[in-house]
């Protein structure tokens, strides 16, 4: 189908920075400077060797040296991967001013992070983490920040006891669970969901049939969905396609040498679906799919709208809508 594009709207609100803030990165340098390099990466290919073999954090990072060379070498792209995923649903509820976050598999505390950088009125975090080495850097970098945390060991699987909060987060930690268990989990922490719950998983076809899951789990706890999706029907891609983003970012000099990369930046890919309580977040009227498609006298954009899926094609001559169209990113509201 091709469609005219229609009206578009300014993004009026400003993009969060994907890179570390200065004070965690910072910090991280500090901590390489009493690391020996070479245990650390070490430390590092046994975790990539241990998550590459379908292994959870609990086994892939088994102590403080292992925790570190995560936080180094894995956490930027996740938490770049987050503060996109979180922008975006910003977008959608521009009168969310959370105070109250609680971070499901916190890990080193990546998506409290990010979620600390986007609303920045943030004043308590809630931790939940099994692993005591991922928890204790966790602790280090959230004291950088101006929020408040509390943590808790335990395991999603058996359950969390916390209060009710603004915002929930679940970052990269389904991708562990097992398939069964997703309803479940999904469940109870829409129970703790005030405003709003974001889910964030890899960009690949098994992190996307995960949010695909978590997503049915939203509505059937009886959440509006906000983000990416401008409708709460079934996903309208094909078999053997999958709905995922990507956001790039520089890497720095430890992450290069702990990953042995060439290239100084990293595209992480991901997915995620953003569900509120209430009306407090209006759904885009379309999704940009993938990047625009830029042609010698047009622009071709591939969206999800709210009848499903869509070419939008902007014509060089409509001079207005062709700029507004070359500007756009993969993810954005159409």
């Amino acid at each position: 189908m091709v469609a005219a594009l229609g009206a578009p709207g300014p993004r009026d609100l400003p993009m969060t920075s994907p890179l570390l803030p200065s004070k965690i990165s910072g910090y991280l340098a500090s901590r390489l400077e009493s690391v020996n390099r070479s245990e650390l990466k070490t430390a590092q290919a046994a975790m990539s060797d241990a998550y590459r073999a379908g292994g959870h954090s609990r086994t892939a990072v088994p102590d403080a040296t292992a925790a570190l060379a995560y936080a180094l070498a894995r956490m930027p792209a996740t938490y770049a991967a987050c503060v996109r995923a979180f922008d975006l649903s910003r977008l959608q509820a521009k009168d969310f001013v959370p105070r109250t976050v609680l971070d499901l598999g916190a890990g080193p505390g990546t998506a409290a992070l990010a979620a600390c950088a986007v609303w920045p009125e943030l004043e308590r975090a809630h931790l939940l983490e099994p692993n005591a080495a991922l928890a204790d850097v966790a602790r280090d970098l959230l004291a950088t920040t101006t929020l408040a945390p509390t943590h808790q060991a335990g395991d999603l699987s058996e359950g969390f006891v916390a209060e009710p909060v603004d915002l929930l987060t679940l970052s990269y930690v389904l991708a562990e669970q097992p398939e069964a268990e997703i309803a479940n989990i999904v469940a109870r922490a829409a129970a703790k969901t005030l405003g709003m719950i974001i889910i964030v998983e890899p960009g690949t076809p098994a992190g996307y049939k995960k949010v695909l899951a978590a997503r049915a789990a939203l509505i059937e706890a009886g959440l509006t969905i906000a983000a990416p999706c401008p409708h709460a029907s079934d996903c309208p891609l094909p078999n053997g396609d999958w709905c995922h983003f990507s956001v790039r970012l520089q890497r720095s000099a430890a992450h290069m040498q702990l990953k042995d990369a060439r290239v100084p930046f990293e595209d992480e890919r991901f997915s995620f679906v953003t569900a509120t309580r209430g009306t407090i977040a209006v759904p885009s009227a379309a999704r940009l799919l993938r990047p625009a498609q830029v042609e010698k006298g047009y622009i071709d954009l591939v969206v999800c709208g709210r009848t499903g899926l869509e070419t939008r094609r902007v014509r060089r001559r409509d001079a207005t809508d062709h700029k507004w169209a070359k500007n756009l990113q993969w993810g954005d509201a159409v």
